[in-house]
């Protein structure tokens, strides 16, 4: 045996596969966190637009609260008789508004509720894992 020959051939095939291991287990924790990276990128875009839409619910719930409106049956349906059709549209259209309007706020309390339960359980997620839940 000579100075330079330390490891036997089996030996070194044992530490060549351990650094292919280590090098290997390197690239996947590298495109993990890449995909992290960007899974919060997009995290980021979707607060982001959430954000904008609550200012603009907030502008329209304004809005809406400058309106004092009290609805009378019996005053709507002479109201609505005396309209021309454009008005028609227009009050047709401020009530599909108010409905959006509606189901947003209601999304938005539910998409909070989401938020928590995330909150609640997210030392149970594992990134990037898609499957039935």
């Amino acid at each position: 045996m000579g100075l330079f020959d330390i490891y036997s051939k089996e030996d070194w095939r044992v530490v060549m596969a351990k650094k292919e291991k280590e090098i290997k287990l390197a690239k996947v924790l590298q495109d993990m966190s890449f995909s992290l990276n960007h899974i919060e990128d997009i995290m980021a875009d979707d607060r982001e637009l959430l954000v904008k839409l609550v200012t603009q619910n907030n502008t329209i719930v304004e809005y809406l609260k400058q309106l004092e409106v009290d609805i009378v049956e019996d005053y709507e349906a002479s109201v609505m008789s005396e309209l021309s059709d454009e008005e028609k549209k227009k009050m047709k259209k401020a009530e599909e508004l108010k409905e959006v309007l509606n189901e947003f706020m209601d999304k938005r309390k539910d998409l909070k509720e989401f938020e928590k339960e995330l909150k609640k359980h997210k030392d149970m997620l594992t990134p990037g894992q898609v499957g039935d839940a």
